[in-house]
């Protein structure tokens, strides 16, 4: 799934060469993913004003008001891409006006979902999350580890209605960054130090334009890099010290441990 760095990228990429452009034409070929049914239409004429993200939800406005929360789940990729010629997992393709390349929404699970915002209702009725990994302030942080002290540093990271953003990749580098085991309860942890590690792991994964180890792209189609500096996450030996890898169950989640470096 992509997490925080893998959104922010695309949505850095999007800003970069879609905004304003007028959306000549909209097509969807898998009407479930899209809520309501047939909303996407209405933004045939219309053009994006603004493209922001909050922890891995993908926020749109356009010029008419229109509001959208883009969450792509599993195996969303949204991509610009000219001479493409789409698989039967692209489900949702936007021309642009005064581009050769288009806007494809491709997705083989079909996990992901478009939400209209109707307009006496907020992103926030959309977005199922708490404050942004990026955007928390240290007082907003020592709060939250203050209020989940007992929860395991993992469990604590990948709950998004606690922090929005941060998924397993970046959990299992956060506690090697740490060089603690991702079981370690919260109130073991400086809150500063904590807030610290998320931090800086995370703006190296945006950085370095995400970790591309499943299904994600960037915007342009590329892969990111990051998975090429993973130290622990699906990783065979530690990229530090090269042990072996431990892998356990954690929070329903493969977690990656380094026995040498995470005490």
């Amino acid at each position: 799934m992509p997490e925080l760095p893998e959104v922010e990228t695309i949505v850095s990429g999007l800003n970069k060469t879609c905004l304003c452009r007028k959306i000549k034409k909209v097509r969807v070929s898998c009407p479930a993913l899209a809520s309501p049914r047939g909303g996407l239409s209405a933004l045939a004429g219309d053009s994006f004003v603004s493209i922001s993200r909050h922890g891995k939800y993908i926020k749109i406005t356009t010029r008419r008001g229109a509001r959208l929360v883009v969450h792509l789940r599993m195996t969303g990729q949204l991509f610009l891409a000219e001479n493409y010629q789409p698989d039967k997992h692209v489900h949702i393709i936007l021309e642009l006006a005064n581009m050769a390349a288009k806007m494809y929404y491709r997705d083989i699970r079909k996990f992901g979902r478009w939400q209209i915002v109707p307009p006496r209702k907020n992103f926030a009725d959309y977005i199922n999350a708490g404050t942004d990994a990026l955007a928390v302030t240290p007082r907003e942080f020592r709060a939250l580890c203050r209020r989940y002290a007992d929860k395991a540093l993992k469990v604590f990271l990948l709950d998004q209605t606690i922090l929005a953003g941060v998924g397993n990749i970046y959990a299992d580098e956060t506690a090697f960054y740490l060089g603690v085991d991702p079981h370690t309860p919260v109130n073991r942890l400086a809150p500063e130090k904590l807030l610290k590690a998320v931090t800086a792991v995370l703006r190296l994964g945006i950085k370095n334009k995400g970790a591309s180890v499943s299904d994600y792209i960037t915007s342009t189609g590329a892969r990111g890099n990051f998975q090429n500096l993973l130290n622990v996450y699906k990783q065979k030996n530690c990229r530090r010290c090269g042990t072996p890898i431990r892998r356990v169950k954690l929070a329903g989640r493969t977690t990656h441990i380094c026995p040498k470096c995470q005490k």
